[in-house]
């Protein structure tokens, strides 16, 4: 996979993160609504990617877009939404696995703890990643 430019994000004072160029200002946004990514990618298979660390960090963001679209549309469609978006140009693939941890008995080895982890990936072409910017800086305007 090739490498893309990475820039520093300060998401708080104290909390720091490494993101592809080009996804910064998306990223932070979501950091800033307390809604977590754990991956991006701005050029994954020609598609932008970006992971939410939890099922409910996925299903906030779904709710703010979905609450967005009733406001701006009510019952009838007036105009494309970020809701509108994420149903028609992007996709979304459910991941799950086990949380693991370092074996304290070997330092090259990890230990499943049992707890369940639910990641929600979100795909959309690249191309439309200003159109997925300008959706997304409505629903959650940037600080």
């Amino acid at each position: 996979m090739t490498e893309h430019k990475q820039v520093e994000v300060e998401v708080d004072e104290d909390f720091h993160i490494f993101v592809d160029e080009g996804l910064e200002d998306i990223i932070k946004d979501f950091f800033h609504w307390e809604i977590e990514t754990c991956n991006s990618c701005i050029d994954y298979k020609s598609s932008v990617w970006i992971e939410f660390c939890d099922f409910h960090d996925w299903e906030q963001f779904l709710e703010l877009a979905l609450r967005n679209n009733i406001a701006v549309n009510g019952i009838g469609h007036k105009r494309e939404t970020l809701w509108n978006f994420l149903q028609e140009k992007s996709k979304a693939k459910v991941v799950f696995d086990e949380e693991v941890i370092d074996n304290p008995n070997d330092d090259e080895t990890f230990v499943g703890t049992g707890v369940l982890v639910v990641c929600v990936g979100l795909n959309f072409p690249k191309e439309l990643l200003n159109e997925f910017k300008e959706l997304l800086f409505e629903v959650l305007p940037p600080q």
